[in-house]
């Protein structure tokens, strides 16, 4: 919902505020609105969701006129929030309700608030201004400092607008293709522009010419959260929470047991379908076809489900469209899928859109998650489980001794140093890339792996990937390729108590008898006992880059890689580049494309920066 800009300090321009709004105005058609004084210059462009009138409007004042908002989201709780501290407000708007409360109870607002958003709040009596994250990063919001004014927007390309000279970081360019982690910071791909942490807010006293930043939530593994003994009730409530809206609704959705687990709920909650516009996309290739598995989820489930085919021409023809939503680099085919599923399959009037991401990063459900487990039990001198498990594991993916231990080594090593897929491959670089490989390792353990400070090696690694890692780079991914056309996606299995509730598990409840997210699973089991979609394998091949960047989309990729002004600065030795993707093509052992995708990416950033 929105999108925001903010300039203060010395002098802010209203020239810079509204050109900042209009390149971000994808992310809300319905309207747009300005503050400014001779401290602050405010901006928002709105996607109308709650209270569609215009008394939703922002910037937004409250009552007393001392307090300003700028809002990026939802707030789930905010009719509950209204009763409990009884404010009054003219508008059935969640911005109102938060405004009000934050004059009331200032910073601790943001402990009592539940929702996906980032927002702005000037102070005009104290002339401070507090920038806000919520807990998970689901809403971003991006600053830089240039000379005496800070500028603060919902999208970098907003920055980039009003900033005359920007840099690639070849700090993070190097991590990115060393460790394959990227969003992992509050740096970003450019050269002073960074991120406000999640579940952070950075509060600027405007007259002191101070900063500082706080932290109002994070995970503890050794609080037992009282209020989540009852899972399938945090799902309900979390669903009939996050499907409100005054606007027609969709769900993006797969064959897998994420989707499997919304449809279920909202069938609990809806009795049906309802008008939720069920959406799906399916590759043009027939090893990576599922509408077959749509089919039969529409029967059973009495659902419509939508579909679009994704072709390697899509791929082509969309890369640079995607890229620049997304303004950094993005994982991969997946995300030009979804953009343009978002694009073409849902009505103007659908403006929220749930998706069921976050499953496997609460849950322990990427496949190298199991080898850290195992860490765990030698640790802990637990050897029969040691062995146990790895005799249910192997028979489970159906893989021989010698296969099951180069996977475990591969494991282990992306485990402190990074740089393995979700199904434990590695991309190998072969030596072409001139990066000092012991510095990133350095940089990654003092500022990834060290910080997450936890006694179990399973909970070290769930935490890296929640912070650090993969969810970062999705929700980034999902916010762009939504907002891109003015549409919301909302989370709901990454509600907060859903996620206090799975942090608070212990090692044995994730993984049983070789099973990833087990606890995930016996929910589904124990709540939807009749559904037959639950049994089936986790597929860790769902989408058809690597094969497709061997054949149909080789010589598009080749052309781009090769090109004589692309080498990164130096980084790339181009021979050895040519000879790599010659073999890529051609060699049936290499299985991982993650590098090749990295490379087209970067060839993006660097033609359109440089």
């Amino acid at each position: 919902m929105c999108g925001i800009a903010s300039i203060f300090g010395k002098n802010p321009s209203a020239t810079d505020i509204k050109k900042m709004i209009s390149v971000i105005g994808h992310r809300g058609p319905d309207h747009q609105g300005f503050y400014s004084d001779n401290f602050v210059q405010l901006g928002s462009c709105r996607l109308s969701i709650f209270d569609l009138s215009n008394k939703g409007n922002m910037p937004m004042e409250d009552k007393s006129k001392r307090f300003s908002i700028i809002y990026n989201g939802e707030i789930y709780n905010f009719k509950e929030l209204k009763k409990t501290y009884n404010l009054n407000t003219v508008s059935n708007s969640d911005t109102e309700v938060l405004i009000e409360l934050f004059s009331k109870l200032e910073e601790k607002t943001f402990e009592v608030i539940k929702g996906i958003y980032a927002f702005i709040i000037y102070d005009k009596l104290k002339k401070k201004i507090f920038c806000v994250r919520d807990r998970l990063g689901v809403k971003p919001l991006y600053y830089s400092k240039i000379n005496l004014n800070y500028y603060f927007c919902s999208e970098i390309k907003g920055l980039k607008s009003i900033i005359d000279k920007i840099s690639v970081n070849s700090e993070t360019v190097k991590f990115y293709l060393q460790s394959s982690f990227y969003d992992y910071s509050k740096d970003t791909f450019f050269e002073n522009i960074h991120q406000v942490a999640q579940g952070s807010y950075i509060i600027f006293d405007l007259e002191k010419n101070t900063n500082i930043e706080k932290k109002y939530w994070s995970l503890d593994s050794k609080k037992k959260y009282l209020h989540s003994r009852d899972l399938d009730s945090l799902f309900l409530n979390s669903f009939k929470l996050q499907q409100m809206s005054d606007t027609k609704i969709g769900l993006n959705i797969s064959s897998g047991i994420d989707s499997n687990l919304m449809i279920g709920y909202l069938n609990k909650l809806n009795n049906g379908q309802k008008n939720i516009s069920a959406n799906s996309y399916f590759y043009a290739d027939k090893k990576f076809d599922h509408r077959n598995e749509l089919e039969e989820m529409s029967s059973f489930y009495g659902w419509k489900i939508n579909t679009l085919e994704i072709t390697p021409k899509d791929v082509i023809e969309s890369f640079d469209e995607v890229a620049f939503s997304q303004d950094e680099p993005f994982p991969g085919i997946t995300t030009i899928s979804k953009h343009l599923l978002v694009k073409k399959n849902y009505s103007n009037d659908c403006k929220v859109i749930l998706e069921g991401q976050g499953g496997d990063d609460i849950a322990a459900g990427y496949k190298y998650y199991f080898p850290i487990y195992l860490l765990d039990k030698i640790f802990n001198f637990e050897l029969k489980d040691f062995f146990t498990e790895i005799f249910y594991f192997k028979k489970k993916e159906n893989i021989n001794l010698p296969e099951f231990l180069f996977f475990f080594l591969n494991s282990i090593k992306g485990f402190y140093k990074g740089g393995v897929s979700a199904d434990g491959t590695v991309a190998q670089k072969n030596g072409f890339l001139n990066i000092d490989v012991e510095n990133i390792n350095r940089i990654y353990k003092n500022t990834i792996f060290d910080f997450c400070k936890d006694e179990s090696y399973l909970k070290k690694i769930i935490f890296r990937d929640l912070f650090f890692c993969k969810l970062p780079r999705i929700l980034r991914t999902v916010d762009r390729a939504s907002m891109a056309h003015g549409k919301e996606i909302r989370v709901p299995i990454l509600d907060e108590n859903i996620v206090e509730y799975f942090y608070s598990l212990n090692s044995d409840e994730y993984i049983k008898k070789g099973n990833l997210r087990h606890k995930y699973r016996e929910l589904f089991l124990n709540h939807f006992k009749d559904n037959k979609f639950i049994l089936k394998k986790k597929k860790y091949l769902p989408d058809p880059q690597t094969d497709w960047l061997k054949t149909k989309l080789f010589d598009w990729m080749y052309e781009k890689l090769t090109k004589q002004n692309f080498d990164l600065n130096g980084i790339l030795n181009k021979k050895k580049l040519r000879e790599y993707l010659l073999n890529f093509k051609s060699n049936k052992k290499i299985n991982n494309s993650n590098f090749v995708w990295q490379l087209l990416n970067l060839e993006y950033l660097y033609r359109k920066n440089n």
